[in-house]
């Protein structure tokens, strides 16, 4: 059964879950991005129609960190079918992250500073071996989702440049075997800029959208990505989820969502648009609190899942 929701019902459950959360004293910022934003939140929605919500601090821009695989994923899912992609990202032998089948499989769990999930991911963006074409095809399709490129922050890529460093992450990945598809340093590097990447709740928000909307950005009226993706790319989310809450997450919300470590946090409710939201406290998870929990309120106050059987449309 179809469902009809207001638009006044829409504004006033964002309103209400800002000003819910607008004071909340809790969790703390990651050194990385400390002074950047301390203290900013904001919450921006966009529906498939064009139509929008901003409260707060929606222009804050911080990095886009382990979102940032959004657009990766959406450009691999052009490149293969679903099951390469998930053999190719540890889904089978070919694909674990060890050759030998006597190594512990589980490099992240032993070099948490490696992301090396994110850099294989990286690594089967074509074309191979060209670290300039790769940035370029992924720069343009993260302009067509946000409706603007995103902008790079040179004092957090290098602090990542840095870490990698200092962290051997090029000589660790070759001795613990792990697959890649590309050079590693092409692929380390390129995931670090990726990752550094400044965004908007607002912009996040419209990727998301445009996300919900079978591929076209609602704004710009772009066919961004064939829109039969779209489905593979929220379950991609919602297999992945916010941080270390992912499975918590989906059973308390049934909404597909990511967030990042800078406090950006995205959720996509598929046939009916975005909501995106920014607050640089992290609890213990690295989770953005104010962020999670207005999201989270937004979405059961509404009752909006993305496993409903009921399309939901809003009118004025």
């Amino acid at each position: 059964m179809d469902r009809r929701i207001k638009m006044a019902d829409v504004k006033a459950a964002i309103s209400e879950a800002y000003n819910k959360y607008k004071d909340l004293a809790e969790g703390s910022v990651d050194e990385r991005v400390a002074g950047m934003n301390d203290g900013k939140f904001g919450i921006s929605l966009r529906l498939i129609d064009g139509r929008k919500v901003d409260v707060g601090d929606t222009q804050a821009q911080f990095p886009m960190e382990g979102i940032s695989r959004i657009p990766v994923s959406i450009q691999l899912l052009t490149q293969m079918n679903p099951e390469d992609l998930v053999m190719k990202m540890g889904g089978g032998k070919k694909g674990c992250c060890c050759k030998s089948a006597a190594q512990e499989c589980d490099t992240e769990k032993k070099h948490k500073k490696l992301h090396a999930r994110g850099v294989r991911a990286v690594s089967l963006v074509e074309p191979i071996g060209d670290y300039d074409g790769k940035m370029e095809i992924l720069s343009d399709l993260m302009t067509s989702l946000m409706g603007a490129s995103p902008i790079l922050e040179d004092k957090l890529y290098q602090a990542e440049q840095k870490a990698n460093v200092d962290n051997d992450v090029i000589n660790q990945l070759a001795a613990n075997d792990f697959e890649i598809y590309d050079s590693s340093e092409i692929a380390v590097d390129l995931y670090a800029r990726l990752r550094s990447m400044l965004v908007t709740t607002e912009k996040l928000a419209e990727m998301g959208a445009t996300i919900a909307a079978d591929g076209i950005n609602p704004y710009t009226k772009e066919v961004v990505f064939d829109g039969t993706l779209s489905a593979t790319v929220c379950s991609m989310m919602a297999a992945k989820g916010p941080k270390k809450m992912g499975r918590p997450w989906l059973i308390l919300t049934g909404t597909p969502a990511m967030s990042c470590f800078a406090g950006g946090f995205i959720a996509v409710v598929p046939g009916f648009g975005s909501i995106a939201a920014f607050s640089p406290e992290l609890n213990e998870a690295k989770v953005p609190v104010k962020a999670a929990k207005a999201i989270k309120d937004i979405l059961n106050q509404l009752q909006l899942n993305a496993f409903s059987s009921a399309r939901v449309d809003v009118v004025d």
